[in-house]
């Protein structure tokens, strides 16, 4: 196998960072037997002694390395591999930005094999940056999406650069494919991989998510056991990238990789229906409680998953969140990091917190195909991705949007100069007329709308007005820019919306005294950090202003 190893770590040796094979580790002699019933055993090491304490599982069973670094487990073998969750301290190889936590097995449940995990020890990581990349949606060339997706490589790959010695890795909040341009444009994981090779080196965990589900497999057409159709979606994920539930631990953060995507398409091939539920399976459930009974409640968890669990009113949004709350419980703090809706909404609840965490490709990518280099999402967020620096167990988190500075937290807008007239922008059909200006007869003369994406309850929004401070409400709006750089474009060619604006819960509003006063705007978030504009009115509402 070739393996690469990023060279940001002070194991790395010469062969490691050539690509080339590694040499093993001259392992002392261990003897290793099977225990009467296990099917899976062997050896965890590193610089070729045993690392106890390791946990290992093979997506149903979670065991632990004995004080020789030796496991042992009664495995069925259903997924065909097993995994390791990878200590603290230590590192496992990459394959390009893939770590390497899985081994294969090739014998049947009845006979017992050996699969030894060979780890590399990587001090420093108590201090560490964790970076999130929601929905991709890479589709082979749709809406000139592999393009734009290089102008976000390449910023990542600078911000590596820029950060030498540091430990950065990264988490994918599902959606990287888009199933349906697996088959019609060749376009899958490989494909992806590949698109990724300018960050060769970063260690990304990935997350599965709904259109990383081939939902054109079925089991002999089973309508009975969702569980068996389920777990077939996710199979090509799972021989291609990871496994669909696993862990890893860096520094004192348990991290947790989750499915939240049932499946339960009745149907194959090129009519498949595409049914699923937004739910853990059991199995998963039941994973979880095993991995997390390894886990002090004393450590923060942070945990990946494709859908939310909660919605943006704060309710549950899983069949079975409050169930998977309910194993958080204790817990000094779980952080859920989400994607799927291609929006924005954080909710706290006790010592639960969730970053629904937009997307790197905004709105599938449409609004930066229609106007060039605004690439904004349905709720006017910009497309890009979640910093979460680590100190000990203290985290804090950013929304850095592609292309921006990092102080880019928020748009304003003056309504006195949006005239969002059909005519002004080219539609003629009057149905796509009326929809396009409904929204805007809400907002009144001389008001300033702010869209605050990345805002939660502890934000605060603050406008002065010659010194007076101007009550801040909250409102629900679309977003004016993303009716401009995308649905005007789209109904101006006569094709229909594929992605709706949608009323956010992120936007305020003011109302100033005069049309040509200048407002002072003073966002604070939730870590103390102040984001300002000095915004003179009339302020210009076009593409240019805000590109």
């Amino acid at each position: 196998m070739l393996l690469s190893v990023p060279c940001l770590f002070a194991f790395c040796s010469k062969e490691q960072a050539d690509g080339g094979a590694i040499s093993p580790d001259p392992v002392p002699e261990i003897i290793v037997e099977p225990e009467d019933g296990s099917s899976v055993y062997g050896l965890v090491s590193c610089d070729g002694k045993g690392v106890s304490g390791a946990v290992i599982s093979d997506g149903v069973e979670v065991v632990r390395t004995d004080g020789k670094g030796i496991y042992q487990m009664k495995s069925l073998k259903k997924n065909g591999f097993v995994f390791i969750s990878v200590p603290s301290g230590y590192e496992v190889a990459l394959d390009g930005i893939v770590p390497q936590i899985k081994l294969p097995l090739y014998k049947t449940a009845a006979v017992a094999e050996r699969v030894d995990f060979k780890l590399y020890a990587s001090g420093g990581q108590t201090n560490h940056t964790m970076l999130f990349f929601g929905d991709i949606h890479l589709a082979g060339g749709r809406s000139n999406d592999r393009t734009q997706f290089r102008t976000f490589t390449s910023e990542i790959a600078k911000y590596i650069a820029d950060h030498p010695g540091e430990k950065i890795y990264a988490m994918t909040l599902g959606d990287m494919t888009w199933d349906l341009y697996w088959y019609s444009r060749s376009y899958g994981f490989a494909q992806y991989l590949a698109d990724m090779t300018p960050l060769k080196g970063l260690p990304v965990f990935h997350t599965i998510g709904n259109h990383d589900h081939n939902m054109r497999t079925n089991v002999d057409g089973n309508t009975s056991g969702w569980d068996a159709v389920d777990w077939d979606t996710g199979k090509a994920f799972r021989q291609s990238i990871a496994p669909s539930n696993y862990s890893f631990n860096i520094g004192k953060i348990h991290y947790v990789v989750l499915d939240d995507i049932y499946c339960r398409n009745t149907t194959g091939g090129e009519s498949a229906d595409r049914i699923y539920d937004n739910a853990l399976s059991g199995e998963a459930l039941a994973w979880l409680k095993k991995d997390l009974a390894f886990i002090s409640k004393s450590t923060p968890v942070v945990v990946t998953m494709h859908s939310p669990v909660f919605d943006k009113h704060g309710e549950y949004n899983l069949k079975n969140s409050e169930e998977l709350v309910r194993c958080f419980t204790g817990y000094v703090s779980a952080t859920f990091v989400s994607g799927h809706s291609h929006k924005f909404w954080n909710i706290i609840k006790g010592n639960v917190r969730e970053y629904n965490s937009g997307a790197v490709c905004a709105a599938w990518w449409d609004a930066g195909y229609y106007t060039p280099t605004l690439n904004i999402g349905q709720d006017g967020a910009p497309g890009g991705y979640r910093i979460m620096t680590v100190t000990g167990k203290t985290m804090k988190s950013r929304f850095k949007a592609t292309g921006k500075p990092d102080d880019f937290q928020f748009r304003s807008y003056d309504r006195n100069s949006i005239s969002l007239t059909p005519e002004a922008y080219g539609i003629k059909d009057a149905g796509n007329a009326a929809a396009f200006t409904a929204d805007m007869k809400k907002y009144g003369a001389n008001r300033v709308i702010l869209n605050v994406w990345d805002k939660d309850d502890n934000w605060k929004v603050e406008v002065t007005e010659n010194g007076r401070a101007l009550d801040v409400t909250s409102v629900s709006y679309y977003d004016p820019l993303y009716l401009i750089a995308y649905v005007a474009k789209k109904y101006a060619s006569g094709k229909a919306v594929s992605h709706l604006p949608s009323n956010t819960g992120h936007v305020y509003e003011v109302t100033a005294s005069s049309a040509t006063s200048t407002l002072e705007i003073k966002v604070t978030d939730d870590e103390g950090r102040v984001y300002t504009e000095s915004m003179k009115r009339p302020k210009p509402f076009s593409i240019d202003e805000y590109r």
